[in-house]
């Protein structure tokens, strides 16, 4: 089992940024407009909501007080967020490679059903952001669940932090 005292606080940063960076990159894919609120509804939910579903899983359990008890934050969750002003294109470019820098890490630090239930959760909260609110359509009338550039980001996302 691992918590917050088996990483560096570069590394730690990592594993708070990765689940919303992953969530921030879908809602870009999808472009939905008004369906924002539900998606960024849908990250906040999955995100905080961890606890519920990967009880026993110390890192997550410990990601997810440090954020609620601590107020330890994503670094995009700041007014000065590295994504403000990047392209859909540029933010999942961005969110790949962090997505691979903490396959490695937890591979190298982690359990395995650590390492399982964080790719997991960050899958999971992938998909629910983009099943939040139809994409195209009209005031959110309309249009489909999960649009073609939502799919590819949760493959690209998948695929990066299993290795």
């Amino acid at each position: 089992m691992s918590n917050k005292s088996d990483y560096t606080s570069e590394e730690w940063q990592l594993l708070l940024d990765v689940p919303p960076a992953v969530g921030t990159a879908v809602m870009y894919a999808g472009r939905s407009g008004v369906g924002s609120v539900a998606e960024a509804f849908a990250m906040t939910s999955g995100i905080l909501g961890a606890r519920n579903g990967y009880e026993g899983i110390e890192l997550i359990e410990s990601l997810v007080s440090a954020r609620v008890n601590d107020g330890e934050k994503s670094s995009i969750e700041t007014l000065s967020s590295p994504y403000r002003g990047l392209s859909a294109d540029e933010i999942l470019k961005d969110v790949v490679k962090k997505c691979e820098q903490v396959g490695k890490l937890l591979r190298s630090k982690a359990t395995a059903k650590e390492v399982s239930g964080y790719t997991d959760w960050a899958i999971k909260l992938a998909e629910n952001v983009a099943n939040a609110a139809s994409e195209g359509g009209f005031l959110g009338f309309g249009g489909e669940r999960v649009c073609e550039d939502e799919e590819k980001a949760i493959a690209a996302v998948r695929k990066a932090l299993k290795g």
